[in-house]
């Protein structure tokens, strides 16, 4: 089953638990691309992408995530981890920026480094980490739109103890989770039609 990019948006929706089906690994694949190809502020992409596909990980990932069966039930689930080292002086930073401006042109690498660092240059961890987590929401929404054109259901959950998801994934600096991608095929269609505000009340012309 697949969907046209319209069909997706009508037809996604936060499912709350899955049948028991999994995921083929070349939609897996399909998915995970669509979050590495997300934009992100500066081109920093400071995100990783930790996924779970085994169903004892996922049950233990939810006791964690206040016992969400969307969780346990999943195929798979995506973790987006934020990542921190963001500043002029961290290597990681530098290497994206070598990308657009090669470090031999020394005088040119060093005005364009500062220059997209010149934000995050100013900001100490907990700063960082929620530049990194805002961003994380980018390739999280790319790949639960992707998973749909699919068939693929998905939830996205901010609902988790942070810090104990951070130990049980072994996370390190500059590395700490954002936010939980759960995927796999819904177990049951949703209880209430997709409700939103009318157009007129979210656009404004100016």
């Amino acid at each position: 089953m697949t969907f046209s990019f319209k069909e997706t948006l009508t037809q996604r929706f936060a499912c709350k638990e899955y049948r028991d089906q999994v995921i083929p690994k070349n939609d897996m694949d399909f998915i995970l691309e669509a979050g590495r190809l997300a934009p992100s502020s500066c081109g920093f992409e400071p995100w990783k992408f930790v996924v779970l596909s085994k169903r004892a990980d996922n049950e233990e990932l939810s006791k964690i995530a206040f016992g969400q069966r969307n969780v346990a039930t999943a195929s798979h689930t995506i973790i987006i981890v934020a990542r921190t080292d963001l500043q002029a002086t961290d290597e990681y930073i530098k290497r994206q920026i070598a990308r657009i401006c090669p470090p031999s042109d020394e005088t040119r690498f060093h005005e364009i480094l500062h220059a997209y660092t010149y934000a995050t240059n100013a900001m100490n961890k907990e700063q960082l980490y929620a530049f990194a987590h805002s961003n994380c929401y980018l390739p999280l929404m790319q790949m639960a739109t992707a998973a749909m054109t699919l068939g693929i259901d998905s939830c996205m959950i901010g609902g988790f103890e942070k810090d104990k998801v951070d130990t049980y994934l072994g996370l390190e600096e500059p590395f700490e989770t954002a936010v939980i991608l759960s995927l796999g095929y819904r177990k049951e269609e949703p209880k209430y039609q997709k409700q939103r505000l009318s157009i007129d009340e979210v656009v404004e012309y100016r």
